[in-house]
């Protein structure tokens, strides 16, 4: 690709045709006084609206790189509505590639896949990315952070309004540290206006290139005196209780945040409880309309994936896909309104023939489908022990009082356990036994090429294996692998799949584990009620493959005090807090309660 791409949406170019990184430099980095403008503080936060090629975010994550101090750490935030693909930048960048000295190529690994919502990846030790995948209108008032510069970017106002209204100026506003600065491209008499009228100065500049003015400014209303200085958290302690995947994925994720995890195990083993299973699937939760729920699972799946392409060869993961059969009006209806809602892009969810459906498989398909072709399956014991290679684990320890453990901070991550601890039995914390199936693959299930989900689910054959799993019994509380339970998974699969009804299916072992939830089956993550720097990431039923990634990168936000990567609403539906809260309403009591908080 020569010269400046072009959007098919706004008929502008992404960045300049003279120089884009020249462009960025003038316009962004010197118009907001950086790198001075980061000295002597532990973090800064930058937030950017159009992410576009991500040429300004490479810029700013170069310039940081070479400039700030050891410790100094920078958040990147940007917003993009439509997301371009890794390739399409790749290209687009490719004459910079050595002036960014292999960052192009980091980004475009670690690009997340393009699905609406809130997408944190972390770089390294130093940067750490929140890009969001949305309407900027949408966005913003989810989005909590405290800013010290904007890059206003996006298209032209003329082209592209709904970036420069006085509804994004305010949320700045919001958004903004007292004496905050700002610098965009344009000098629009409503972009002036609307700025100052949000509380920002505004000056004129020399633009770039063919360009007369430009303008930039700091945001006055908040008095400079109350501006917070955030000091990071160095080398800080953290006890984790429990060593499956939700504690292993914490330690894993708050090590790259630079704190100190350590791991406290009851077994004799990591993934002693329910993330031992002998094959997890990884897919989001499904909902018919885009929530807090999706806003939630859908860029945690994304944010999987994304880490399990970096997968050593020691780890068994089979990225195959997964097929989810629409056998139902009920699944039929939910999946349809899904594509039309979610915001995903078709190369990452589509609805399917059932002749197509037939062709992915392998098999014969009798009904539409919703294909995933990102998903696949991966062994939770093997994560676990990805995630805590570098980390201090305890064995054969049982934490049997909080009050006696020496740290900064604790996150409890013990399923059910959590609520034995002095002052937690309040926590509506359940388990449900759940039983996987495994069979040597036959003539006909050695050629599924996907997974197929019905209710239940049937893997493609990995080292001449099929698992079918996995039952779901409220009412035991009990891990023995019994026969029955294999009878009910492969009668369940038949059903599901006639074309498999003469197959000699007979399982020769299995694995049963008890997954942790909660009564309105969503997961318990954050900080817990009236327990001062204890935590909490558990409830995650059986998605805890994706979920305890995500849930463990936003703990990692709160005890950093940094930019959530979580929707604010998100991130109140998870919250513990929620339990007490209805309990207390319908006790009559909460007026009286919150008085005394």
């Amino acid at each position: 690709m020569k010269g400046a791409p072009c959007s098919e949406q706004f008929d502008d170019i992404y960045f300049s045709r003279k120089d884009g990184v020249e462009e960025t430099r003038h316009v962004f980095l010197n118009s907001n006084n950086l790198p001075q403008a980061w000295e002597g503080k532990d973090s800064f936060v930058i937030a950017e609206t159009g992410f576009g090629t991500g040429l300004n975010f490479l810029s700013a994550w170069k310039l940081f790189e070479e400039t700030a101090s050891d410790g100094q750490t920078l958040d990147f935030i940007s917003v993009e509505k439509y997301p371009l693909t890794p390739e399409f930048i790749k290209d687009a960048l490719q004459q910079w590639d050595e002036y960014f000295e292999g960052r192009l190529d980091i980004l475009c690994e670690n690009y997340p896949l393009r699905i609406a919502g809130f997408h944190r990846v972390k770089i390294n030790s130093k940067i750490t990315l929140t890009l969001i995948f949305e309407d900027i209108a949408d966005a913003f008032p989810q989005l909590e952070a405290s800013v010290d510069c904007w890059f206003l970017d996006g298209f032209m106002p003329s082209k592209n309004p709904d970036m420069w209204s006085i509804g994004v100026f305010e949320q700045m506003a919001r958004l903004s540290n007292a004496q905050a600065s700002y610098a965009t491209f344009t000098a629009a008499k409503h972009v002036r206006c609307g700025l100052s009228d949000a509380g920002f100065s505004v000056e004129k500049i020399k633009g770039y290139g063919y360009k007369r003015d430009m303008i930039a400014g700091k945001f006055l209303t908040k008095n400079s005196a109350s501006a917070s200085v955030r000091k990071i958290i160095k080398s800080k302690r953290i006890v984790i209780i429990g060593g499956g995947l939700a504690g292993t994925s914490c330690a894993y994720v708050l090590k790259q945040y630079g704190f100190d995890p350590i791991i406290y195990e009851a077994g004799d083993h990591l993934a002693a409880g329910a993330s031992g299973s002998s094959r997890g699937m990884y897919n989001p939760r499904f909902t018919a309309r885009r929530g807090d729920i999706s806003n939630f699972f859908a860029p945690a799946y994304a944010q999987f994936i994304t880490l399990a392409g970096k997968f050593s060869n020691n780890i068994e993961h089979n990225p195959c896909g997964a097929l989810h059969l629409m056998d139902t009006p009920e699944k039929k209806k939910r999946f349809k309104s899904l594509i039309d809602h979610w915001g995903w892009d078709e190369a990452h969810a589509r609805i399917v023939s059932a002749e197509e459906a037939s062709d992915i498989a392998g098999v014969n398909i009798n009904s539409e489908a919703l294909f995933l072709p990102d998903s696949g399956s991966v062994k939770p014991t093997e994560i676990c022990k990805y995630y805590a290679r570098d980390i201090e684990v305890n064995l054969n320890t049982k934490i049997e009082d909080l009050a006696n453990i020496d740290a900064d901070a604790i996150i409890l991550c013990n399923a059910v356990g959590a609520k034995k601890f002095t002052n937690l039995e309040w926590l509506p914390l359940e388990s449900v036994r759940g039983q996987v199936s495994v069979f040597n693959e036959t003539k006909l299930t050695a050629k599924l090429k996907c997974n197929i989900h019905y209710g239940g689910y049937v893997s493609a054959a990995m080292d001449g294996v099929n698992v079918i799993g996995a039952t779901f019994q409220k009412w035991h509380d009990h891990t023995d692998v019994v026969d029955e339970d294999h009878k009910m998974n492969i009668e369940n699969l038949k059903s599901a799949l006639p074309a498999l009804e003469d197959e000699d299916l007979t399982a020769h072992t299995g694995w049963a584990g008890l997954r942790t939830t909660s009564p309105d089956r969503l997961p318990l993550v954050g900080a817990v009620p009236n327990m001062p720097n204890v935590y909490i990431s558990t409830s995650f039923g059986s998605h805890g493959i994706v979920a305890s990634l995500s849930a463990a990168h936003y703990l990692a936000d709160l005890l950093r005090d940094g930019v959530k990567s979580l929707p604010v609403n998100t991130a109140k539906m998870l919250n513990p807090q929620r339990f007490i809260d209805r309990t207390l309403r319908k006790s009559g009591k909460f007026r009286k309660y919150t008085a005394k908080l």
